[in-house]
């Protein structure tokens, strides 16, 4: 079937041949063929030879109205074909990810439900009450190992149904409460864990507790895991201003972490280059939580150097008879 465009194309090219034949004739611009086709018995013969002009005109209208729809087509053609190419590398390297998340994630749960195993097992084969006591601790922490890599794996998935609930909070409280649950963690490792609160915080704010806590307690995790000697420092303070927020700062001297990393630190099933533990969900489950309040996170890291990381949420200073500063 023709499209409109070509039926356009059609009528100019009928008005070209027409008019280009009508003017031919009428203004006799070939004297000499005409001396030469009165001669001839065939006035046919001098009509086409009269229009063989515009027919040309015709043709050559035709061919780059055709070499361009052709060039045309081809760079939709070389786009799409970029596009697909793009699409597909995109969908080979999810299915990597989902691949190495199944492979880690077997392994990961796979170890703490063995140590459970293993201390009940030895738990039945001894009476004395101290290693009872050392195997049932063993088996405690073994289980509150897989309870976090599950709710790691939950809270991923909830993400995105969840929106984050503001309240009132004292922003001393939530930094004590990320350095007492991390602190413990940091002494097995033999790392120095500080807490600093910048002047000027206000006391009470209204903002996103439940998320600042989960980005703390994750971020914090991470700087402890990945760092060897040294410690991990987290602060917490206040940018007013027009658009008020609280900024949490996480900063290592850990492994850091290489510049062709950093583009994909936040993606999920992710772990950082040398990381030998954990789903790879720790930053990706950061990022969304802090994207869903309106907030943002940034990372400045260097290979061998340590890293830091920023997360500025919205929040409110809350004065003491409760009511928002405005």
């Amino acid at each position: 079937m023709f499209e409109k465009r070509h039926l356009r194309e059609l009528g100019v090219y009928v008005a070209v041949l027409v008019l280009g034949t009508w003017l031919l004739i009428r203004l006799d611009a070939y004297e000499a063929f005409h001396e030469w086709s009165r001669t001839q018995e065939s006035w046919e013969l001098d009509e086409l030879a009269l229009a063989l002009p515009a027919v040309l005109v015709c043709l050559v209208l035709f061919s780059l109205n055709r070499v361009r729809e052709l060039r045309a087509r081809a760079r939709l053609l070389e786009e799409s074909r970029r596009e697909l190419a793009e699409a597909h590398e995109d969908l080979h390297t999810l299915n990597r990810s989902r691949e190495a998340f199944l492979t880690t994630a077997c392994h990961e749960l796979k170890s703490p439900l063995i140590g459970i195993v293993n201390a009940f097992e030895l738990l039945q084969l001894t009476d004395d009450e101290t290693d009872r006591r050392e195997l049932v601790e063993l088996a405690g922490l073994a289980a509150r190992k897989l309870g976090l890599l599950v709710d790691s794996v939950l809270q991923f998935s909830r993400q995105e149904s969840l929106a984050p609930a503001l309240t009132v909070f004292s922003p001393a409280e939530l930094l004590a409460s990320v350095r007492d649950v991390s602190q413990l963690q940091a002494r097995s490792r033999g790392l120095v864990l500080r807490a600093e609160l910048d002047e000027g915080t206000p006391p009470r704010v209204r903002g996103s507790e439940s998320v600042l806590r989960l980005v703390g307690l994750n971020l914090v995790g991470n700087a402890v895991r990945y760092t060897d000697a040294g410690g991990v420092e987290v602060k917490l303070g206040w940018e007013d201003g027009p658009d008020r927020r609280l900024v949490l700062t996480v900063t290592d001297t850990g492994r850091g972490i290489r510049a062709e990393d950093l583009k994909h630190i936040f993606e999920p099933y992710v772990r950082a280059q040398g990381g030998n533990d954990g789903l790879g969900l720790g930053l990706s489950i950061v990022k969304r939580s802090v994207e869903r309040c309106d907030g943002t996170i940034s990372v400045d890291s260097e290979p061998g150097r340590g890293s830091r990381f920023t997360v500025s949420v919205p929040a409110e200073a809350v004065p003491e008879d409760g009511d928002p500063e405005t």
